[in-house]
């Protein structure tokens, strides 16, 4: 385990990346607390539904814009203008 301060940490961002992705435990202590540097993965999406739900909000959103355009070139509804698009994201 190694407590570095946080411009230790600061000099050392690479070195300290490193050893939390090979399971070492790396703290960084700032005013007397100390917090940890732990590597979650890459696939790890469980910490953050909300923002997952966020983004598959933001993703149907442009999937709806995109079929806006599909029906506006087929003449099936009023032409918008890219502004209008980007307003209603």
């Amino acid at each position: 385990m190694e407590v570095l301060s946080v411009r230790d940490y600061r000099n050392n961002l690479a070195a300290s990346f490193d050893k939390a992705a090979e399971g070492k435990r790396v703290l960084i202590r700032r005013k007397n607390t100390l917090y940890a540097l732990v590597s979650i993965g890459t696939d790890d999406r469980s910490l953050l539904p909300a923002q997952q739900q966020h983004i598959d909000e933001m993703a149907q959103s442009i999937r709806n814009s995109w079929d806006q355009v599909k029906e506006m070139e087929a003449g099936k509804i009023p032409a918008k203008s890219a502004i209008d698009f980007i307003n209603e994201l």
